[in-house]
Order: C-alpha cells, then structure tokens, then sequence
C-alpha cells in the first residue's frame, strides 16, 4: 500500500541482500512473526535490521522466519537448509510458549501469498474488504500466531537433540520471547519455559529469558499484546545482541565450512 517496504533474498530471508556462506561472522535467526516482522514494520524496523545495527559490520544477521512458525518449522527449516546451518557460526532460535507443541501449516494465499496477485486490487478486496461483509475474523497484519498447547515429548526430544548437534561445531542462543500476558504473569512464564530453561542448562546452551532482562517492559507491546512495537524491536535486539557478544566472535578461520 505504498506505506512500509519489505524484502526476502534468493533464500527467502529477510534481508536486502542475497545470502552470502562467505560472510563472517553469520548469524542465523530463526523465528515466526516476533522475528519476521509484518505489514505494520518498515523493513529497518524489523528485528534483523535492527539486530544487525547493533552488532555492525563485524557480523551477517541472516533472518529465517515466517509468521505463526512454531519451533518444529524452524526444525524442518534447517533439515531443509543445511548449508544455510553449515555456514552459520551463530545460531538465534526463538522460542514461544507451545513453540514444540505442533507444526504450523500454510495458513493460505490471502494471509501468506506464494505468488504476485494477477489483479491487484482484487487481491486487496477479498483480502480485507470481503471477511468484514462476511462476518469473518479480521486478519492479523503482523503475522498469524503460533499453535498453542502443551510440548509434544517426541518434539521436545528433537529439539533437544537438533540444538546439542549445532551447538558442537557453533555458538547457540535461545531466545524466550513471552506475551504481553505470560510477561505479566510470571508463574504461568515460568511453567511455559520450565523444559526448554532445564534443555539450555543440561546442554550448557545460553537461554535469553526476555521477561527476566530489565531492559523489557510491557509498554513495548503492540495493541495485539504479542508483537513488538518498533520501538520494542530495538530494545528486544540489544538483548540479543548482549547474548551475542557474551559467547563472544567467532574467529573468521575457525568457522569455514573446512574447519569444522
């Protein structure tokens, strides 16, 4: 609508470049709609940009994402993408409350398109004037939200096993990004992230609890109460930045695809 820009490369991230293996030291970000950003962000407000401001030139901030992606689509994303992950010398995964609790499918062309919409003004009617005739829900311009519930066992046991495989030959991050409600009610975070905090410390893997960094407030929630506003992603990208220099830079000959 000729109001924010937004880009993927030829690995349908989100950057304003191709992706370059060449380039170190990468970082790799995985996540859903808190990382990939929606129609309501510019492209620089995004938080890879963001993230990738802070960090400067030393670093690669490469975004993999998708709105509603839970952590068994980031899963299937690097088994798809092996040498994005052979390449990468840091890894950020995001993780959400019910992140391991099913994948989340395709939620359809007038939500996520796959392809340019032959008339475009068609396209915008059935997307946004249609369903409120109709008395359907109104899409959510910052991305479709992740399924909800209880970890499935099996999908714990692999995320486990994925992040002790990376963490091997790379720097891992694991990020815990809360709702504006689990942000406010502390027990109920905590319950949500119990696993993946015990995961983090058996491995030895760094865990960023986002509700537990000072820097985090509730007045940096959007009206939906789960995504950032643009401002949220600046602050939510110094705390991953913060994670990022604590595992400190990974040397450029050390993390060539020979070396590993």
């Amino acid at each position: 609508m000729n109001e924010n820009k937004w880009v993927f490369n030829d690995r349908h991230m989100g950057n304003a470049v191709n992706w370059n293996p060449d380039k170190h030291s990468s970082i790799l970000l995985l996540g859903n709609s808190i990382v990939l950003g929606g129609n309501t962000y510019d492209q620089a407000d995004k938080l890879g940009p963001q993230l990738q401001a802070v960090l400067g030139a030393e670093y690669a901030v490469w975004s993999a994402a998708a709105g509603g992606w839970t952590d068994v689509n980031e899963m299937n994303y690097l088994d798809e993408n092996k040498d994005v992950l052979q390449n990468s010398d840091v890894v950020i995964v995001e993780y959400m409350a019910g992140g391991l609790s099913e994948i989340a499918k395709w939620p359809g062309y007038y939500v996520f398109p796959d392809h340019n919409p032959p008339i475009l003004t068609s396209y915008i009617f059935t997307k946004h004037v249609l369903p409120r005739l109709i008395g359907n829900i109104v899409l959510n311009e910052s991305g479709s939200l992740p399924p909800t519930g209880e970890a499935d066992p099996r999908q714990l046991k692999r995320f486990a096993s994925v992040i002790s495989n990376m963490a091997a030959t790379r720097e891992v991050l694991i990020f815990l990004y809360p709702t504006k409600t689990l942000f406010l009610n502390k027990p109920a975070w905590t319950a949500a992230t119990a696993d993946i905090i015990e995961m983090c410390r058996s491995l030895a893997i760094q865990c960023i609890d986002v509700a537990a960094d000072d820097r985090w407030t509730a007045d940096l929630y959007a009206s939906d109460a789960t995504h950032p506003k643009a401002k949220g992603n600046k602050v939510l990208a110094s705390i991953l930045a913060s994670g990022v220099e604590a595992v400190g830079t990974v040397a450029a000959a050390n993390s060539q695809v020979g070396a590993r």
